[in-house]
């Protein structure tokens, strides 16, 4: 006997593997009395089966509790009903909001929404894409504009339409739908020198995964150089974003009065509300002593006193724009034509009381 060959004998002992799902087509097909060509049918084109059998099916189907599987599905047809989409931190109420615009709209056309959420790592948005990849979605939705070197190669490469979702970048191959984070950081840039801030600090989150909040930062400081402003970009040295907040107003507090910066940017609003908080217990006045602006448009905000200024991005109007762009773009749904490459959703300056240093 060949040491090489199957063990049938093992095989029959383990038997058959179980099905997950107790009900088939073959059986769908016999309760109603069709063949397995015409239940598929029912599932991939309505429109072909009469309404008399696809009443007959509908009431099977409902009294069965039948659901077909999506892998016979994909293996049959190259169509699919799924768009994949990666957020940065799905926790975020922005993130949130983006994945409530794309979802309204994939209902309405009867595609599926299949969600992941990176953590702004590049490994972790690599193994969701590459996961998504081999279900063959209809579409991909990313939220981030710089990918691991190898799932570049490999977006670059797959006929699936590919739309990055909140940034907006010249040198960028696919369609994308969001906005420049220079021009977010410039906006707070801009606002400072107006109140009359010309030496500023912008803190940034711990990790650099955070591209974003990096091209917000550069945003920000050419914005203040080339008005000849005096700034200074640190990144935090803890990684939770409500300490980091204390730590910069602490550092800040700690400083000569005489060479401490007149400002203090953040990178996100949990930075900065975290620092408004925390200031009286150093002894520091806001916007007195420190004007304090964010970025995103926190909820809990505007109830801070001082109320935080920060920049307000559109997340819904984003996610909702994306979805149609991929509408647009999936074969066969609708005309790719006068799709543009990029679409502007621009965010913008909300002004409050944690700045108003010029009054």
């Amino acid at each position: 006997m060949n040491a090489d060959a199957p063990d049938d004998n093992a095989a029959r002992r383990r038997g058959a593997r179980p099905k997950l799902l107790a009900t088939t087509n073959r059986d769908i097909a016999r309760l109603a009395q069709v063949s397995v060509v015409t239940v598929s049918r029912y599932f991939n084109a309505p429109e072909l089966v009469s309404e008399g059998v696809r009443e007959r099916l509908r009431e099977v189907i409902a009294q069965t509790g039948y659901v077909p599987s999506q892998v016979a599905r994909r293996l049959a047809s190259s169509k699919s009903g799924v768009v994949g989409a990666v957020m940065q931190n799905i926790g975020s109420p922005t993130f949130a909001r983006v994945v409530q615009g794309i979802t309204e709209v994939l209902d309405r056309q009867g595609l599926q929404l299949l969600l992941a959420s990176s953590d702004y790592l590049q490994h972790a948005e690599a193994r969701a894409i590459r996961t998504f990849l081999g279900w063959h979605p209809s579409a991909l939705i990313l939220t981030r504009g710089d990918h691991a070197p190898d799932i570049e190669a490999l977006l670059r490469g797959t006929r699936v339409p590919v739309v990055e979702a909140w940034d907006l970048a010249e040198d960028r191959p696919f369609y994308q739908v969001g906005f420049r984070q220079q021009d977010a950081g410039a906006l707070v840039a801009r606002h400072f020198l107006e109140q009359g801030a010309a030496r500023v600090r912008y803190v940034l989150p711990a990790s650099a995964q955070d591209s974003r909040a990096t091209r917000r930062g550069e945003g920000f400081a050419l914005a203040m150089r080339a008005a000849a402003g005096d700034v200074q970009c640190v990144r935090a040295t803890v990684a939770d974003d409500f300490a980091a907040g204390e730590a910069a107003i602490a550092a800040f507090a700690a400083e000569a009065p005489a060479s401490r910066p007149r400002a203090l940017a953040f990178a996100n609003d949990n930075m900065a509300m975290a620092a408004l908080l925390r200031a009286p217990a150093y002894g520091v006045a806001v916007p007195r002593d420190c004007g304090v602006a964010g970025y995103g448009d926190a909820l809990l905000g505007p109830l801070l006193s001082p109320a935080l200024t920060t920049v307000r991005p559109d997340p819904y109007a984003i996610g909702t724009a994306a979805a149609q762009m991929v509408l647009r773009l999936i074969p066969g749904v609708a005309s790719t034509e006068g799709v543009a490459l990029r679409q502007d959703v621009p965010c913008e300056l909300v002004a409050r009381a944690s700045s108003a240093m010029a009054v």
